[in-house]
């Protein structure tokens, strides 16, 4: 937080978005996971991949995988509110009061 660079800031915001949304797929997918003996080990190992600055695989996930998603997502809703737009102006010329 008082570093003067933004990189790290946004490596670890990636990060515990990251490990965020692994937590809650691991909470979802706990009774299969149990039977999965080498879990713990893959996910420590994920993990530490994603934090060590060395690796900077949580900056590497979000750009390639998340900012697509979020991309995608935008424009579609960009699209989505132009409509909507549109639809209201339409609405509010049709009942306009003639003078």
């Amino acid at each position: 937080m008082e570093s003067p660079s933004k990189v790290d800031d946004e490596q670890w915001l990636a990060y515990w978005i990251l490990y965020s949304f692994i937590t809650l797929l691991e909470m979802l997918a706990e009774p299969v996971l149990y039977w999965i003996p080498v879990w713990y080990p893959v996910k420590l190992l994920f993990v530490a991949w994603l934090a060590l600055p060395q690796f900077k695989g949580a900056s590497f996930i979000y750009d390639k995988v998340v900012r697509e998603q979020l991309r995608k997502y935008r424009g579609r809703n960009r699209h989505a509110d132009a409509d909507h737009k549109v639809h209201i102006l339409k609405v509010t010329k049709e009942f306009q009061p003639r003078l």
